[in-house]
C-alpha cells in the first residue's frame, strides 16, 4: 500500500511485517507532529480581495433582500461546517496516535480511524472547493442539509413522538431557509428528490466520497475503497489478518503495512484540506505544507529502516 524501498543490503521492504514497538512509536510521533502542525497552521488574517471566499461574499451581497441575508447566513453555516469537519478530522488523528501503540498491536482499526480523517477532510473540500461557483456551493450545502434532516427524521422514530415533533419543527425551519436562499428541489421521473439547484447550478443530495477522493494526492491508489474494506468489515480485506494469524495464538494479526497506509492517508488528507483552506481563503500556507511533506518523508525513511530491522 506504500512504495517499496530497497535498503543498502538489497532486501526489499514492503512493510508486510509485524508491528514492532519502535515502529509503532515512530508512527505515533509523526501523527502527533502532523496533527499539531495542521492545527496551528492558520494565520490570524485571511486573504486579499481576490480570495474566492470574498468573491462568493460579493456575489451574495449583490442579491436583493431577503435573498441577500439568507445567502449570507448559509455562507456562514458553510464556514461553521468546515470548521466542524476540520476539528473532527484532527480528533481522529489524535485517536490514531494512541491506537497504533496499543499492545497487542491493532489490526484494522488504524484504517478505520484514518478513513474518518479522510472523510472529514474531503467533506471540507466538497464545501469550499475554490473551483466551483458561489451558487453551486449553496446547492451542495442545501443537499447536505436536507440529507441530514432525513437522517434525523429516521433516528427520531426510535425515540418517540416528542423527538419526532422536535425534528418536524427543524425540518420546517430547514425547508423555509432553503426556499429563502433560492434553492429549488430537483426530482427524478418518479418524483423522488435527488438534489437542489441554485441559479442554474445543480448538486446532488450528498457528497460522493469516491469521486471527492480524487482530490487526494495522486500517489494514493484508491484510498477510500481500501479503507472502506476495513471499516465495513469486508472479508476480502479482513481475511488477510486471519491468514497472517495462522502460526500464532491470535485470531487476527496486524502488520506494519496497515499502519503505514494509515499514516500516508492521514498525511494526504491533511495536505488536501490545507490546500483547499489555502486556495479558498487566500492563506499563505507554503511553509506549513513544505513542513508537512518533510515530516512524512522523514518518517518514511525511518519506517524503511525499522521495517528492515524487523525482517532480519
Amino acid at each position: 500500500m506504500t512504495d517499496d524501498s530497497a535498503p543498502a543490503d538489497g532486501t526489499p521492504v514492503t512493510f508486510t511485517v509485524p508491528i514492532s514497538e519502535p515502529f509503532a512509536r515512530a508512527a505515533a510521533q509523526v501523527l502527533k507532529d502532523l496533527r499539531e502542525l495542521a492545527a496551528n497552521a492558520f494565520p490570524d488574517e485571511v486573504g486579499g480581495p481576490d480570495a474566492p471566499f470574498r468573491r462568493d461574499a460579493a456575489a451574495f451581497d449583490a442579491q436583493p433582500e431577503p435573498t441577500r441575508e439568507a445567502r449570507r447566513s448559509m455562507h456562514g453555516m458553510i464556514f461553521d461546517l468546515v470548521q466542524l469537519s476540520w476539528s473532527n478530522a484532527l480528533d481522529h488523528v489524535r485517536a490514531l496516535e494512541h491506537d497504533v501503540v496499543m499492545q497487542p498491536p491493532p489490526v484494522w482499526s488504524p484504517l478505520t480511524l484514518s478513513r474518518a480523517v479522510m472523510e472529514n477532510c474531503l467533506f471540507l473540500h466538497y464545501l469550499i472547493d475554490p473551483e466551483i461557483s458561489a451558487a453551486k456551493r449553496l446547492a451542495r450545502c442545501a443537499g447536505l442539509w436536507r440529507t441530514d434532516v432525513e437522517h434525523m427524521e429516521k433516528a427520531a422514530k426510535a425515540f418517540g413522538p416528542a423527538q419526532e415533533a422536535e425534528i418536524a419543527q427543524t425540518k420546517d425551519y430547514v425547508l423555509t431557509a432553503l426556499r429563502d436562499v433560492g434553492a429549488v428541489e430537483r426530482t427524478n421521473a418518479q418524483g423522488r428528490l435527488i438534489g437542489y439547484e441554485v441559479d442554474g447550478e445543480k448538486s446532488g443530495m450528498d457528497i460522493n466520497i469516491t469521486e471527492e477522493a480524487k482530490a487526494m494526492p495522486p500517489h494514493l491508489p484508491a484510498p477510500y475503497r481500501i479503507l472502506s474494506g476495513a471499516a465495513h468489515g469486508r472479508p476480502w480485506m479482513t481475511n488477510r489478518a486471519r491468514v497472517l494469524a495462522e502460526d500464532s495464538e491470535d485470531d487476527l494479526v496486524g502488520e506494519a503495512a496497515t499502519v503505514m497506509t494509515a499514516v500516508v492517508v492521514v498525511a494526504g488528507a491533511l495536505e488536501t484540506a490545507l490546500k483547499v483552506w489555502r486556495d479558498y481563503f487566500g492563506l499563505n500556507l507554503g511553509d506549513t505544507l513544505e513542513h508537512l511533506n518533510g515530516l512524512y518523508r522523514m518518517f518514511f525513511t525511518e519506517a524503511v529502516n525499522l521495517g528492515t530491522d524487523s525482517v532480519r
